[in-house]
């Protein structure tokens, strides 16, 4: 009873509630649709009800994952008194029975049927290491659980059986009516995730397990579309019940299958029970249809599964133009509580004029828990050549940018000055310690988890410190060594970028100390000059002391969202107007800018466009990305147990 987190007087309702929802259901009226519900252009479908289907819901450890596949649910464009819902959970130590609950009382009147049926204890099946373990019980039960939801489908003369697992994301609201117009028994959407993972196989082995093939990779980066017949499909996947043929389909091993010695596993008894009955499986891959976690391994916690979403969650919303994966309205507490991990504050700094990212990044980190404050930059393409001498800025002499050979931009200008506000902040306010965050960057896997175990090791071991590079462009990683007794602080060389890092009091008043707007380098020019690692002695010795203690993290915790010469790509101070422009000191003899990045910019019709110079920059940009710890199958690609998906039950 522990397990079901309500107070007693809800879950003495609960417990009632569900009685009668398992032995009644859940009813509502089924009326005729209009014909927008058609499926074909045949206008006699005006007149008819669409065909009736029956989805199986079967969650376990599920609660985080659940608000956003039920949202997905939701919109499915299908009359929902069409469908019926059978809903089972068990064997949770997580919050997956109240999820589920909360959210059948809501819409159970929006569908046929809502039969919903649960078990408190146990939370674990015996001889279980894990939640993601799979002993012969667990496959057993699971194995009936499916078997029980194709009787009950037949049973209710149910035309189709959509079996969706509650960790796949149905993005396309008319995924289900497209399978319907492909006329199969067995047909599947074809889901994509972070990794080469999907809900099919293109090729099997001898033995019958998964074979990564040609056509598999081709088919998933959809370099090749259609409908294709394949040895397997799992997870979501539609049977027409409607089919004669399909009476043969079961779950359960048959004595030919348990005489082949072959692993009992409902994808693979159902895969055999198809097989034997001649009904080819089909994978369908011409629209997007959508996403889909990979597997966890059988040594992961909920918590590892649920950071996987997490980070799904955030690269979606930099993949798909800023849209973050919905959560159902029917489901409370949907976000953790926003923090501030021990800082006394972080800064997320964005232009105005940039509202897409300032929302992008309120909203990941409303995902991450993490309460920042937002700091509106100084727009440097806006700043006029008084605004520039009033400030008292002027370019430290001699100073041109290494790759572009030009002074400072304008953008570069409104760059430094928004950090060095931040500076003058933290000393005005006496913050101890603080975090800084640029609104064009991609947090890593784990980056909450990971920022606390560098919170830990720091306090641990005592390291002094005055900033920490947390996101960085790394110039030469070869000559960077990590600190006595560190798994994860390293010495930085000259670096790049200020995407984001730590500061403490007294690294802000250093670096005020400088009086840096007198003698203005770009901020990231200006940070390794005052660790003492910056190759030009010309510039540094301007500058003393310089005892900024700086370190970073290896591997990084961010990296940028986009970058040179990718679809989607800004830059506010490589492109923003030169210093020239407003200091009449322009240099002679240069017939292009270069970004950072090594990319060149040729200049058409007033505005800038990006040429590749036939540099290393791409497979620098290769480099760094190989560097972000995208959450993988843990290298079992080639073997079943990547492929075989046990998520539920």
């Amino acid at each position: 009873m522990a397990q079901y987190s309500l107070p007693d007087f809800q879950f003495v309702f609960c417990i009632f509630s569900v009685i009668f929802v398992t032995h009644l259901g859940f009813f509502c009226s089924s009326e005729d649709v209009d014909s927008q519900a058609e499926l074909n252009d045949n206008p006699d479908h005006g007149r008819e009800k669409l065909p009736t289907v029956f989805i199986p819901l079967l969650a376990r450890n599920k609660a985080h994952s659940l608000p956003t596949f039920l949202a997905y649910l939701e919109n499915l464009n299908y009359p929902k008194d069409r469908i019926t819902l059978w809903i089972r959970t068990d064997h949770n130590e997580d919050n997956t029975t109240y999820v589920i609950y909360e959210w059948a009382l809501h819409v159970q009147h929006l569908y046929h049927r809502v039969d919903f049926n649960f078990s408190l204890e146990p939370a674990a099946f015996e001889g279980e290491t894990g939640p993601y373990d799979w002993p012969e019980e667990r496959f057993n039960h699971l194995i009936d659980l499916r078997e029980q939801a194709l009787k009950q489908a037949r049973m209710d003369w149910a035309d189709y059986l959509f079996t969706v697992d509650v960790d796949n994301f149905l993005q396309n609201p008319d995924v289900l009516r497209m399978l319907l117009q492909q006329n199969k028994t067995l047909v599947a959407p074809m889901l994509n995730s972070l990794t080469m993972y999907s809900n099919f196989w293109a090729g099997v082995n001898a033995k019958g397990y998964y074979k990564r093939t040609p056509e598999y990779v081709l088919m998933l980066k959809r370099n090749m579309t259609g409908l294709f017949e394949v040895p397997m499909i799992h997870s979501t996947y539609l049977i027409n019940l409607r089919h004669r043929v399909s009476d043969e389909l079961s779950y359960v091993p048959s004595q030919a299958y348990i005489k082949s010695k072959k692993d009992v596993d409902d994808m693979l008894t159902f895969r055999h029970s198809a097989e034997t009955a001649g009904i080819p499986m089909y994978i369908l891959n011409t629209q997007v249809f959508g996403k889909l976690l990979p597997p966890p391994g059988s040594k992961d916690h909920v918590y590892d599964e649920a950071e996987r979403l997490l980070f799904l969650r955030m690269e979606a919303m930099i993949e798909e133009h800023d849209q973050p994966l919905p959560v159902s309205s029917y489901i409370s507490d949907k976000f953790p509580e926003p923090d501030k991990m021990g800082f006394d504050e972080i800064y997320m700094i964005n232009l105005v004029r940039r509202p897409n990212r300032r929302r992008r990044m309120m909203l990941t980190l409303k995902e991450l828990g993490i309460a920042a404050k937002p700091f509106d930059a100084v727009d440097g393409k806006a700043m006029t050549t008084t605004e520039i001498e009033r400030l008292g800025i002027d370019m430290l002499p001699g100073y041109l940018d290494p790759w572009a050979k030009r002074t400072l931009t304008k953008g570069e200008i409104g760059c430094f000055l928004s950090h060095y506000y931040i500076w003058q902040e933290v000393v005005e306010k006496g913050y101890e310690k603080i975090l800084i965050i640029e609104d064009d960057v991609r947090f890593e896997y784990k980056f909450r988890a990971k920022m606390f175990y560098l919170e830990e090791e720091i306090s641990q071991k005592g390291h002094k410190w005055d900033l920490i590079y947390v996101g960085r462009k790394i110039l030469n990683g070869k000559s960077e060594s990590y600190l006595n007794g560190s798994k994860i602080l390293v010495h930085p060389s000259y670096s790049y970028w200020t995407l984001s890092y730590m500061l403490t009091l007294e690294g802000a008043k250093k670096l005020l100390a400088q009086k840096p707007l007198g003698r203005m380098v770009p901020v990231d020019e200006y940070l390794p000059i005052m660790y003492n690692k910056h190759p030009r002695e010309e510039w540094s010795k301007y500058f003393g002391p310089r005892d900024l203690v700086t370190y970073s993290v290896n591997p990084l915790f961010v990296f940028p969202t986009h970058y040179t010469g990718e679809p989607n790509y800004i830059s506010d101070t490589e492109t923003s107007g030169i210093w020239e422009e407003a200091l009449d000191d322009t240099p002679t003899g240069e017939s292009a800018e270069t970004t950072k990045d090594g990319e060149a910019l040729e200049k058409k019709d007033g505005e800038d466009k990006v040429i590749s110079n036939g540099t290393n920059s791409q497979s620098t940009i290769k480099e760094e990305k190989e560097l972000r710890n995208v959450p993988s199958v843990e290298g079992k690609e080639d073997s079943v147990k990547e492929s075989v998906d046990h998520t539920e039950l």
